[in-house]
This record gives structure tokens, sequence and C-alpha cells, in this order.
């Protein structure tokens, strides 16, 4: 789905993490899906043009998001910012930290990024 106006990210968020919840096998970390989710669209609308495209995808892997936005080229491995207090630069981290896998590739003069959630799918 697209999504042009922030306003309607927690609305977004809200299908996404009811169709996990939904879809998903027991013993799944729906958290940790949910904090995926919000860090790569809040990064996708902070740093990548203004808008945002999101998917969720089921496959072997499991349930795949992939966020897409009009950004320029940015680090797919960062570190901790150098101030631990700082509310910038911890969002790649952390869903490193917490996705299965994660992958940033350039499309289209944007930025796609996948993450396998902590998800499977319900047998």
């Amino acid at each position: 789905m697209s999504i042009a106006d922030p306003a309607v990210v927690p609305e977004v968020r809200h299908r996404i993490i009811d169709d996990l919840r939904t879809k998903a096998a027991r013993g799944g970390d729906l958290g940790a899906a949910e904090l995926i989710l919000t860090e790569l669209l809040g990064n996708a609308f902070r740093h990548g043009g203004g808008s945002a495209r999101v998917a969720l995808d089921w496959s072997d892997d499991g349930a795949v998001l992939s966020v897409w936005d009009d950004g320029p080229p940015f680090d797919p491995n960062p570190g901790l910012p150098a101030d631990p207090t700082s509310t910038n630069g911890r969002g790649l981290f952390i869903v490193r930290a917490l996705a299965r896998d994660l992958r940033v590739e350039r499309s289209n003069g944007g930025n796609v990024v996948r993450a396998v959630l902590p998800i499977d799918l319900d047998a």
C-alpha cells in the first residue's frame, strides 16, 4: 500500500499487525515485528522524501516486510550513534538486531528495505 500522508501510518501499522496476528504461528514476536515496522516507516518518512510504500508478504522464510522510499542512498549497516542519548541513528541498528534478515537495495531512484520478521506462518 502507498502512504503519502504520515498521519495514516498508525492505521497502516494497525492493519499490518492485525494481518500478522491473524496468520502468525504461536511464539512469533509481534512486539518486535511492530517495532521493526514502526522504525522502517519512520525512516522512510524522515529520510525518504515524504512518502512510502509498504507490503507484507509470506514466504518460506516467514513474514517479509518491504518498505520503499524515494530518498537518497544510506548506510545499510550503521552502528549505534556516538551519543547514546541521541534519538537519531538507531533505527536500522535496532531493526537489524530484531529481524531475522535485513536487506537494503537501491530501486528506481529510492530505497527498498526488506526485513524478515521474527514471525512464522501458522501451519
